[in-house]
């Protein structure tokens, strides 16, 4: 099997990680190029230090990576009779290639070579390992439409078709380049494609911890939805605003539904009530929103910055994560009741680049934690409303002191220093 690519042959058909196990084996080697018109904000470009793969942001294309596609034999008339091939992901950019079964194949029905053309499914996942998907939907849960290439273009209705593909050959669908489901980035069908390519980003880091499948609703209303929004454990909303181009919106949101299946619960105590509705960044608020919203803003920010780089500098929303100097440089208290400054307190936690404290904070960041294993510390709360559990009562709970009790020894070194005190947190409440 070509390394570029793993197959997932789904249905009735078998599923064969190397053909040449089969002494008759006739198989086909199928080479295209994918990209999707990106206008994203709010991402590092492709020359950021510590990015992990930089979006396009003036206005250009990106390689689809971690997106899935589906592979079909073209034939006569209006495609009702095409075959199915199988559906794969892509593990990289660039010119990616699929290895599959033809003549023993039962889809393959006699024909002596296919005719190979491609649909996008509108559904991501890592590229690697084991990993849950997430799939955009519409408003009401639907499937979006895929995307087919069979018809071509213009009068060349075989254009994006590899056609009479024969065994020995490595074919081409459309040698002169990359191909993508549409150049129009201001179309929802492109927006919907980098939405899913900001939350495939997300999926890199902790597809393989998280429990199910989940749902990424677009538009999540024909009305506009207000927000942006996490709904539960499987579902996430994208308003139809600039959060669908934004690159750290869909990772925040699947960090609020990461938590959810962490605690295996449909809901997150988050009051963000305290100075009127909404929240910010620096806005002062109860312990509980600015700490699942905290989490969810540093979710957002190691889903496109390397924390084992020490030259990551990772900004969201117009701010800096990677600074010692607090929120608030003359209240700790205040800071302590921000977003930012839990969304810091986790990539200390997580980061190579260890800088000592700034006062008023009084601790340094002395940590470089696993990425993965800061998330499952989730799962040692326990169930219940009582203080420290998973959906504790109250305003202020559940907060970044609740998350450091109940993780205090699976942490080794300076974990209360780094977490609680380099971002002034101790005046978080304890109790």
């Amino acid at each position: 099997m070509n390394r570029l690519l793993k197959l997932i042959m789904i249905s009735n058909v078998l599923f064969f990680t190397v053909y040449s196990s089969l002494s008759d084996a006739a198989t086909r080697r199928v080479c295209f190029q994918l990209k999707f018109a990106d206008s994203r904000t709010d991402c590092p470009s492709t020359a950021t230090a510590g990015a992990r793969r930089g979006c396009n942001t003036t206005g250009s294309y990106s390689d689809m990576v971690g997106h899935y596609i589906e592979a079909w034999d073209k034939d006569g008339g209006d495609g009702s009779d095409d075959e199915y091939i199988g559906l794969w992901y892509l593990t990289g950019g660039g010119t990616q290639c699929l290895t599959f079964e033809w003549e023993n194949a039962n889809y393959s029905k006699g024909e002596a070579n296919p005719d190979v053309y491609l649909k996008y499914v509108n559904k991501v996942r890592a590229t690697s390992g084991s990993s849950k998907i997430v799939e955009a939907k519409n408003h009401a849960g639907n499937a979006h439409n895929k995307t087919s290439w069979r018809n071509g273009s213009g009068s060349n209705s075989n254009l994006y078709v590899a056609t009479n593909c024969q065994t020995g050959s490595s074919c081409r669908i459309y040698p002169a380049g990359a191909m993508a489901p549409t150049t129009n980035a201001a179309t929802q069908r492109a927006k919907r494609i980098m939405a899913l390519d900001s939350v495939q980003h997300a999926l890199q880091v902790y597809g393989s911890i998280m429990e199910h499948n989940v749902d990424m609703r677009y538009p999540c209303d024909p009305n506009g939805c207000g927000s942006s929004r996490a709904i539960s454990q499987t579902v996430f909303d994208i308003d139809d605003d600039s959060s669908v181009t934004s690159g750290k919106v869909a990772p925040h949101e699947l960090g609020h539904v990461l938590q959810m299946q962490l605690f295996n619960q449909n809901k997150l105590r988050d009051d963000c009530s305290r100075n009127g509705s909404g929240h910010g960044m620096t806005t002062i608020e109860w312990e509980s929103c600015a700490t699942t919203e905290g989490w969810a803003n540093y979710v957002a920010a190691v889903s496109w910055y390397n924390p084992g780089n020490s030259a990551s500098s990772p900004v969201g929303w117009g701010v800096n994560f990677e600074t010692a100097s607090p929120v608030f440089t003359n209240s700790c208290t205040n800071t302590a009741h921000t977003e930012l400054a839990v969304a810091r307190a986790f990539w200390d936690l997580d980061d190579a680049n260890n800088e000592a404290g700034v006062t008023p904070a009084s601790g340094d960041d002395e940590k470089n934690s696993s990425t993965t294993f800061i998330a499952n510390g989730w799962k040692r709360f326990d169930n219940g409303t009582g203080n420290g559990d998973d959906y504790e009562s109250g305003r202020d709970g559940v907060n970044v002191r609740d998350y450091y009790r109940n993780n205090s020894g699976y942490f080794s070194g300076q974990f209360f220093e780094t977490l609680v005190e380099h971002n002034c947190l101790e005046a978080q409440t304890n109790g």
